[in-house]
């Protein structure tokens, strides 16, 4: 069974459910991860998209991240916005601006804009403007 496949439009690759990817991956547009993908390099893309419960063991370098629930990740770099959904485990989060769902688990937040909603273990945060919100 292949790992990954092309979208239609060759514009986004698509990476199956429970795959485990061993080396670097480097694609021009969009990757979509499906759930408990594993990848143990860089991920480097335009987009990354990662539907949940994966794992990325290097660095996430892109300029949009959007990061499913319950995903583990060692570094984010990334020149635009980045959502990392519930229950997320990472080292560090670098971009323009990052929303942090409830129960996430991070080293290290830089950002111009940092929106924290619910309540999210961070070490250290460093940005412009940071916002911090509880739903009751």
């Amino acid at each position: 069974m292949k790992k990954y496949r092309l979208s239609r439009d060759r514009k986004t690759l698509i990476v199956a459910k429970d795959s485990i990817v061993d080396k670097h991956l480097r694609f021009e547009g969009s990757i979509l991860a499906g759930i408990m993908a594993t990848f143990w390099g860089n991920v480097e893309a335009k987009e990354v998209r990662l539907a949940g419960r994966n794992f990325v063991g290097g660095d996430i370098i892109c300029k949009r991240a959007i990061v499913g629930p319950k995903t583990e990740f060692g570094r984010i770099v990334a020149s635009g916005n980045v959502v990392i959904f519930p229950k997320c485990k990472g080292r560090y989060v670098q971009a323009d601006s990052v929303i942090i769902k409830e129960g996430c688990v991070i080293g290290a937040v830089r950002a111009n804009r940092i929106i924290i909603d619910g309540l999210a273990k961070i070490g250290q945060l460093e940005g412009g403007k940071i916002i911090a919100s509880r739903e009751l």
